[in-house]
């Protein structure tokens, strides 16, 4: 995955240098298109995890790395900040 990104990154750094401008659409095609020549499979449609469970198991996954960094970071307060407004928005 870190090359793929990579790879984009220093794709796109070259069209920018030589000026190319681009619209969204473009943008997104270029991805796919790349991608594609990487031989990286491309979904055609959202797939089958929900906003809600990918929520879950990114919480879970952090809680996980969390107990082992033991630290309450700035980016701990402020879920708790949010977490806490939202119970008060309830």
């Amino acid at each position: 995955m870190e090359r793929a990104v990579t790879g984009y990154f220093d794709y796109i750094e070259d069209l920018v240098e030589q000026e190319n401008t681009f619209t969204m659409e473009e943008f997104a095609r270029s991805v796919n298109e790349f991608l594609s020549f990487r031989r990286y499979k491309i979904f055609a449609d959202k797939g089958k995890i929900t906003k809600q469970q990918a929520d879950n198991k990114a919480e879970a996954e952090y809680t996980e790395f969390n107990r082992k960094q033991k630290i309450l970071s700035d980016f701990d307060k402020e879920i708790k900040t949010l977490k806490e407004k939202e119970k008060d928005n309830e």
